[in-house]
C-alpha cells in the first residue's frame, strides 16, 4: 500500500512555514518570508528568499509587495510564486526548500476565519490547477494550535510520570524510601503537577497575536465557536510601522528600513508592568536607556545592543555616534510604548478594546456555563506574545476583569 505523503503549510502574513509530515514525528520546517520585491531597473522580476536577502544586504532600492493584507490574500499571483518557490525541486543547496512534487503529495494548509468565498475558491484553483496537489484540506490555525499544544501536554505528562517512576525504583538509599513513605501519595502520577488539565478540557481560548491582527478564538470540542470570535486590528506589522514613525520623528528617518526596525522591535521592546513609572524612569534616568547599533551593511548586516552606556547629562533623546563609522539609536520610552498598543489601542486612535477586554468579550459571547473552563485554558500564540513580560502583563490586566472564583490559566507553547 502506498504511504500517504502530506505537506503542511502555514500561510501567515509575515512568513510561510512548511514541512513534510513524517510518520516518525521528526519534521524539518522551512520558513520563507511571505513577500516579494522588485528593483527599479527590472520592475517585472520578483525576488524572494535568498536572492531577496542578498539584495537587502546590498541596500538595493527595493519595492516590496505583500500578497497578504489584513490577514487575507489579495494577490494570488504573487502567493502562487511564493508557494511554488517554497516547494521547488530545484537543486540549489543554499535555498531551504521542501523539494517536493505536488503530484505525489496532499496538502494541509491554514486558512483564515471569515474569508470571503472568492478567497477560498481561488485557493482551490491554485492548489489543484496551478500546483497540482493530489488533494488538500483547509484547517483553522486556532484549532491546530489547541491540538498541537494538547499533544505536547500529554507527552510532557508521560515524561514526568516515567521520570517519577524511575526515581521511585532507583535502589539508592533507605532515606529515599522513608521520604516516600511519609509523603501523602506514592503514586508517581499523583506526584506530578497535572499538565493534562489543558488537553483534557473541552474548552480553550486561543489568543493569536500575529503579523496582521490579534484575534481571540473560543474553541469548544476542537471546533471554533464562531459567535465568540473577536478581532483587534493590531498586529506586528502595525507595531513595526509605529516604531518607524516614532524613531523617524525623534531621531533619524528610518521609514525605508523596515527589516532593521523590525529586528530592533523584537530585541528591545517589552511589555511594561507599570507603564507610568517606566515612563518617568526613562525620562529621568539616562542610564536606563538602550543604544541600538545600526548595521553599516559593509562590515555588519544586523543591529545589536551596545553594552556600555554613553555618559551624558542631557535628558533629551537623540541619535548617538558610537565612533566615526558607527551610529546608534537611543531607545527609551519607545521600548514600552510600542507593545502597549496591544493593551490600549486607543493610544494611537484605534477605537477598539485591548487584549484583556477582548478576551472578556469573547468569553461573554459563549455559553455562560463554560466561562470557568475558558479562563483556565487560554493559549497564547503568535509573534507578539513573545514580547518579554507579555504573559505576566496580560494576567495582571485580566485579573480585575474576571470574577474572583475563576482561575486564570495562561499557556504558552514551546518554541
Amino acid at each position: 500500500m502506498t504511504r500517504l505523503k502530506v505537506v503542511a503549510l502555514d500561510a501567515g502574513g509575515a512568513t510561510l512555514k512548511a514541512s513534510v509530515v513524517a510518520s516518525t514525528g521528526a519534521q524539518t520546517a522551512y520558513v520563507l518570508a511571505n513577500h516579494v520585491a522588485s528593483i527599479s531597473s527590472n520592475p517585472l522580476a520578483h525576488f524572494m528568499g535568498e536572492s531577496l536577502r542578498e539584495l537587502e544586504r546590498k541596500r538595493a532600492n527595493l519595492r516590496y509587495l505583500r500578497p497578504i493584507e489584513r490577514g487575507y490574500c489579495v494577490n494570488w499571483n504573487v502567493e502562487l510564486e511564493l508557494w511554488s518557490h517554497l516547494m521547488s525541486n530545484e537543486a540549489r543547496p543554499k535555498m531551504q526548500m521542501l523539494k517536493v512534487d505536488p503530484a505525489e503529495h496532499s496538502l494541509v494548509v491554514t486558512a483564515p476565519l471569515f474569508a470571503p468565498a472568492v478567497v477560498n475558491e481561488t485557493m482551490d484553483q491554485v492548489v489543484f490547477e496551478e500546483l497540482g496537489f493530489q488533494g488538500y484540506t483547509r484547517v483553522n490555525a486556532a484549532e491546530m494550535s489547541v491540538l498541537s499544544y494538547s499533544e505536547f501536554c500529554e507527552q510532557e505528562y508521560q515524561d514526568k510520570v516515567l521520570a517519577a517512576q524511575s526515581v521511585k525504583r532507583s535502589p539508592n538509599t533507605k532515606r529515599r524510601k522513608k521520604v516516600e513513605a511519609s509523603s501523602p501519595s506514592t503514586d508517581p502520577a499523583a506526584q506530578v503537577e497535572d499538565p493534562l488539565r489543558f488537553s483534557t478540557s473541552s474548552c480553550h481560548l486561543v489568543v493569536d497575536s500575529g503579523f496582521s491582527f490579534t484575534r481571540v478564538v473560543p474553541v469548544i470540542d476542537g471546533k471554533v465557536y464562531l459567535p465568540g470570535v473577536k478581532r483587534i486590528n493590531v498586529g506586528g506589522k502595525l507595531l513595526t510601522n509605529y516604531l518607524k514613525e516614532i524613531v523617524s520623528f525623534r531621531q533619524w528617518n528610518v521609514m525605508d528600513d523596515t527589516p532593521v526596525i523590525n529586528e530592533l522591535k523584537e530585541t528591545l521592546c517589552y511589555c511594561s508592568m507599570d507603564f507610568d513609572d517606566d515612563l518617568r524612569r526613562y525620562h529621568t534616568e539616562r542610564r536606563q536607556r538602550k543604544h541600538w547599533i545600526l548595521p553599516d551593511f559593509v562590515h555588519s548586516f544586523e543591529g545589536r545592543v551596545r553594552e556600555d552606556v554613553i555618559e551624558t547629562s542631557s535628558i533629551e533623546q537623540q541619535p548617538a555616534n558610537v565612533d566615526d563609522n558607527t551610529q546608534a539609536l537611543e531607545m527609551g520610552v519607545e521600548m514600552i510604548t510600542v507593545p502597549e498598543v496591544l493593551f490600549h489601542p486607543s493610544d494611537i486612535d484605534i477605537h477598539q478594546a485591548g487584549i484583556a477586554e477582548t478576551i472578556v468579550q469573547a468569553v461573554e459571547a459563549c455559553p455562560v456555563e463554560l466561562s470557568c473552563a475558558f479562563y483556565a485554558n487560554i493559549l497564547l500564540v503568535g509573534g507578539n506574545t513573545k514580547f518579554k513580560n507579555f504573559r505576566q502583563r496580560l494576567e495582571r490586566d485580566l485579573r480585575p476583569l474576571v470574577p474572583d472564583e475563576f482561575e486564570i490559566g495562561l499557556h504558552t507553547p514551546p518554541e
